[in-house]
């Protein structure tokens, strides 16, 4: 009888992050990460045959006829999240059917990707050239926007030492 008193509790704290360790990106994603690749080792001569999960921020976006092609600036990926304090992975060119409005997909949102490598597209970055792996996308997630800094209405409490202005 005690031992279940004291077991329950226990579970209920522990259960929540065992969870969240298994959890997965939004996205459904390759099982085999084994043929992942990241965008700069993409060539016109070396194109990835398995479908790739690549994320970045969004540098800019470029609506056409058919379809929108998406700029992006790679990051690895946690949980399929770009980690952005990391070096980047190489930018590559997401291409998503139909229209995606420039003020949901803005230049420094971030985002990931599934889809194929069809191919790779020459452009510049400034003035330098650049060759970029083009994924056509099969699912996309936005990465919500960071939540602004709130301000403290002027009065604060805390404890410890220091000086509060």
């Amino acid at each position: 009888m005690k031992r279940s008193r004291v077991l329950i509790p226990l579970l209920g704290v522990l259960l929540p992050f065992v969870l969240a360790a298994c959890a997965t990106g939004p996205l459904e994603a390759p099982a085999d990460s084994a043929g992942q690749v990241e965008p700069r080792a993409v060539t016109a001569d070396r194109l990835p045959a398995d479908e790739q999960v690549w994320g970045g921020v969004i540098a800019r976006v470029d609506n056409r006829a058919d379809a929108t092609v998406i700029e992006v600036v790679g990051y690895p990926l946690s949980r399929q999240e770009p980690q952005t304090r990391q070096s980047t992975t190489g930018r590559f060119r997401l291409r998503v059917e139909g229209f995606a409005d420039p003020v949901d997909y803005s230049s420094g949102r971030r985002i990931t990707a599934v889809g194929t490598v069809s191919g790779v597209e020459e452009g510049q970055i400034g003035q330098s050239d650049y060759s970029f792996p083009v994924l056509e996308a099969r699912s996309v997630h936005l990465w919500p926007l960071p939540e602004p800094p709130r301000s403290s209405g002027g009065v604060r409490f805390g404890i410890g030492i220091g000086i509060g202005l």
